[in-house]
């Protein structure tokens, strides 16, 4: 058998200096999982983190006396209660218009995906975001309308309360605008579909296909089995190739072809045995064998289907 000579490397050519390490190469990999979690933020997760950067830094500063919100006379009774009662009422108001409109948005979801839209929504952390900042509002002014010792004689803390109060009512106020923009995000099926895929929750998107089938919406079933294969191809490349992962996605592909061809739409089935074959060539190009003769088996089954049901 012929021998390979061992070569020692080549010098770099004269004047041209060897490439350093990227960053992105010598970072950590915590840092790195960070900075990629940070660039996939949208605008509405950073609005809702410079509003809570705000609170920390002016909450504070309001009780310490070093930044004032409310400008009026707040040592009469009667503008206390004007002050608290407004801004609880007020805050009332908005957050129960708030959790109807979501229950709105849920109720059409819930139509054009999957029922399982609702209990989603009931752990949507936007929603429980929008209890808890307007509730810290309509507390400080239950709180500043109390009968409390500390706040009735002092007159500076009085004061400091009410900026306090003030300050967290402007939040909430604030934070409406990326809770909108949110809401009006999980409309979208590629949103809803990406949100799934992220939970695992491979049920509810098979239960999202079958209804895009139902309904003849290809284009939506085309969107969801391209997120599918970029989910599949990211899970397998973390398993190295884990056969037991193979087979879970290309029996989520069967059973699609599957329920297609017994809706007897070819151009669903087509989508399905597409995603399968798509599946078996990236398996065989990263040299994942048995993963790949796992999807190749699903392919030639869902053929098989075909055949029976629009002959050859």
């Amino acid at each position: 058998m012929a021998t390979v000579p061992n070569t020692p490397p080549q010098p770099a050519p004269a004047g041209v200096k060897p490439r350093a390490p990227s960053r992105s190469a010598t970072r950590p990999a915590w840092l790195a999982r960070i900075g990629r979690r940070l660039r996939a933020w949208r605008f509405e997760y950073w609005f809702v983190a410079v509003i809570f950067l705000a609170l920390a830094v002016l909450g504070p500063a309001c009780l310490v006396g070093r930044v004032h919100f409310y400008l009026g006379d707040i040592g009469e009774g009667a503008n206390r209660l004007y002050l608290y009662s407004t801004i609880a009422e007020v805050l009332a108001t908005i957050l129960a218009l708030l959790v109807t409109a979501t229950l709105v948005a849920t109720q059409l979801a819930a139509q054009n995906f999957t029922p399982r839209v609702v209990s989603y929504r009931i752990r949507d952390p936007w929603l429980w975001g929008a209890v808890a900042v307007f509730g810290l509002g309509i507390l400080a002014s239950f709180a500043g309308l109390a009968r409390s010792g500390l706040l009735y004689l002092h007159t500076v803390w009085q004061q400091r309360f009410a900026d306090l109060a003030v300050l967290l009512a402007c939040a909430a106020l604030v934070y409406t605008v990326p809770f909108t923009l949110a809401v009006l995000r999980s409309l979208e099926s590629r949103s809803f579909v990406t949100y799934l895929l992220k939970k695992g929750d491979y049920d509810g998107l098979e239960d999202f296909m079958r209804k895009a089938i139902n309904e003849g919406l290809v284009r939506q079933l085309e969107m969801a089995v391209s997120e599918l294969a970029k989910n599949s191809m990211a899970k397998l490349r973390q398993g190295a190739g884990d056969v037991g992962g193979a087979q879970k996605f290309a029996a989520l592909g069967a059973r699609l072809g599957r329920y297609a061809a017994t809706k007897k739409d070819p151009e669903a089935i087509t989508v399905a045995m597409d995603y399968l074959t798509q599946m078996t060539m990236y398996c065989t190009e990263r040299i994942y064998r048995s993963a790949a003769d796992v999807f190749n088996e699903a392919v030639i089954e869902l053929e098989r289907t075909a055949e029976e049901v629009f002959g050859s």
